[in-house]
């Protein structure tokens, strides 16, 4: 054994002892020094993109308990979106119950399951808090001729289907448009998807919606200034909470109008089940106290959110009120989504057969002694490739499903793909387990403790 051989063989096996016991610790949820919890940093996932209204919020919080000094360590946002929200959720469902990992998710969380996007609901997490809300109200243009939320169900009755409602079906604006139409037996819209906030506006000025739900935020953003034409212009007739907000005091609520549907845009925080009570305790007084913070209460005010706090029994009784009113509404069953995966996966399929089946029409059409050079290449590298993409996608599929620990399935990709590139050269066998393990645990360590990155 050359001398290089042996330094990095001594430097390997020490550096996998190390990064072992690590991910061992992380894999058992201790925290090495016996501490009082947090021992290390508080992973707040927020599964929608960064910079969004979801994002922004949490940021803000975030904000108020550094300035307080309320936790020991740090509190990481993760953004990680996709799925409405639901591939961030998962994360945290399927995350260790020891408070270091936790999710902030508004009601679609319970929209999600209710439109059959995924099996699960706020029934998979523990209920830490609920921290801010946002007024939802109903807009339609200002020379509409609706005057009152009860004016536009009286026509949806009148004309069924005549009038096209703004909501992302399976969304949380979804069943509150169903919860409408219920108020007033043969009242029907045509819900139309239509993206985010500026999108519905900019279709309601179109004249391509007759109304729409928008956040409070969004319409004191969109309405415009005195001496706007009223084609070019926005008008809320009704507010979807219990009470009238001060910003909009002349705008009546659904309720006032005998409409008894309520919506806002809560801030729910959540941990994984069977996460320990002391800890849920410990988040939700941390939480409490950041709303107090007059740097917290500020950005709210300007982002016209109220800085409401619930915890405890009157927030899990907020929650089962909330679900019941949208499990109450008869929703059509959305639309089934073609199978993606199976599609994409056929087409690999089908183009890597052209390929290979090419590759040895390709080696008839050669000379002689040219295809007796590449013989060999041909021969070989078609099944190569094939295992190596086999490998790849069991890799792929281990992760998106949790089955095996991110450094455990990296470890094994590297060591079969390697293996399969070196023929598992018997000289080289451990210097290839050597770097597999060091991939493996090396990644999750940088990723997770120096960049905070979420990992499958």
């Amino acid at each position: 054994m050359s001398p290089a051989l042996r330094v990095w063989h001594v430097f390997a096996v020490v550096t996998i002892i190390a990064l072992a016991g690590w991910w061992w610790r992380e894999q058992n949820g201790e925290t090495g020094d016996g501490s009082v919890y947090p021992a290390r940093p508080i992973q707040v996932v927020v599964p929608y993109a960064a910079g969004g209204g979801s994002d922004t919020f949490v940021r803000i919080v975030q904000q108020g308990i550094a300035d307080e000094g309320l936790l020991s360590q740090p509190l990481v946002i993760i953004n990680q979106a996709g799925g409405i929200g639901t591939i961030g959720s998962r994360e945290v469902k399927n995350a260790e119950p020891d408070g270091y990992k936790i999710l902030c998710h508004h009601n679609a969380i319970i929209t999600a399951k209710l439109a059959g996007t995924v099996p699960y609901g706020p029934e998979a997490f523990e209920p830490i808090a609920m921290t801010g809300e946002m007024s939802m109200v109903i807009l339609v243009r200002a020379d509409a001729p609706f005057q009152n939320v009860m004016d536009l169900l009286r026509q949806a009755k009148a004309s069924p289907k005549a009038i096209r409602f703004g909501a992302n079906k399976g969304a949380p604006a979804y069943f509150t448009a169903l919860q409408l139409e219920n108020a007033v037996p043969g009242a029907e819209f045509s819900v139309v998807s239509s993206g985010g906030g500026a999108d519905r506006y900019s279709k309601i000025i179109g004249g391509h919606l007759e109304a729409g739900i928008f956040s409070l935020s969004e319409y004191l953003d969109f309405r415009g200034t005195a001496g706007t034409a009223p084609q070019q212009d926005i008008r809320a007739i009704a507010v979807l909470s219990e009470q009238r907000h001060d910003s909009i005091p002349d705008v009546p609520t659904a309720m006032e109008l005998g409409v008894p549907v309520v919506l806002s845009n809560a801030n729910y925080w959540w941990a994984p089940k069977g996460t320990p009570s002391q800890v849920l305790r410990k988040l939700a007084s941390v939480l409490e106290a950041a709303m107090m913070n007059a740097t917290v209460r500020a950005e709210l005010s300007r982002l016209r959110m109220d800085p409401t706090f619930d915890s405890g029994p009157s927030f899990q009784q907020r929650l089962q009120k909330t679900v019941e009113s949208f499990e109450a509404v008869t929703a059509e069953k959305p639309a089934s989504l073609p199978a993606f995966p199976t599609y994409v996966g056929s087409i690999v399929v089908l183009l890597l057969g052209w390929v290979v089946i090419e590759s040895y029409r390709g080696r008839g059409r050669l000379e002689p002694d040219a295809m007796r050079a590449q013989k060999e290449v041909y021969k070989l590298r078609p099944g190569l490739a094939l295992a190596c993409l086999v490998v790849l996608g069991a890799y792929v599929v281990a992760l998106s499903m949790g089955v095996i620990p991110f450094a455990v399935a990296t470890a094994i990709m590297v060591m079969a793909i390697g293996g399969l590139m070196m023929r598992y050269a018997p000289g080289q066998r451990w210097v290839l387990l050597e770097l597999a393990l060091l991939t493996g645990l090396g990644t999750q360590f940088v990723f997770t403790e120096i960049f905070a990155t979420l990992l499958p």
